[in-house]
């Protein structure tokens, strides 16, 4: 019960934190190209680089193609869930860090290629199958980039 009083009061101070720095200077001053695009790619790397030996591992041991076991596969789907949510923790994290300021809006924008391509994916037909997935986590990437640039901003708030 305490813990989720936690998660609670961090995801009200993430909201008052970003309510708080939406209010002054204009956005793009505020935005750093180059954090987003690092946290961008941060995000999407990571996310392979962490996925490559679950899905090789379930692949050489089923003996089938890596998309008939994301279908067939609950562990792997389930994997790839948490791992890629790490990771756009990761992104969001690294993006609020080069960025220097404004860190939950960096870090939410760091999510824009996933974002996009999940768009993408919907418009395109392409997840069909797993429609509903791609609906949740259309939301879901940015307010994971945003927690971490909230940590970011937590370690600096600590050390400052």
């Amino acid at each position: 019960m305490g813990s989720r009083i936690q998660v609670t009061g961090a995801a009200a101070a993430m909201l008052i934190a970003f309510r708080k720095t939406s209010d002054s200077e204009s956005t793009m001053h505020r935005v750093s190209p180059k954090g987003v695009a690092i946290g961008n790619i941060t995000d999407i790397v990571a996310t392979y680089v962490v996925m490559l030996p679950p899905m090789v591992y379930f692949a050489i041991w089923s003996g089938l193609p890596v998309a008939t076991i994301f279908k067939e596969s609950t562990a792997l789907y389930v994997s790839y869930v948490i791992l890629g949510g790490a990771c756009s923790v990761l992104g969001g994290y690294v993006s609020a860090r080069i960025a220097g300021h404004d860190e939950l809006l960096n870090g939410a924008l760091s999510s824009i290629l996933c974002i996009g391509g999940g768009i993408y994916a919907v418009i395109g037909g392409s997840a069909a199958e797993d429609l509903w997935m791609h609906l949740v986590f259309l939301p879901l990437s940015p307010a994971l980039g945003a927690l971490g640039g909230y940590l970011r901003s937590r370690q600096t708030a600590r050390a400052g």
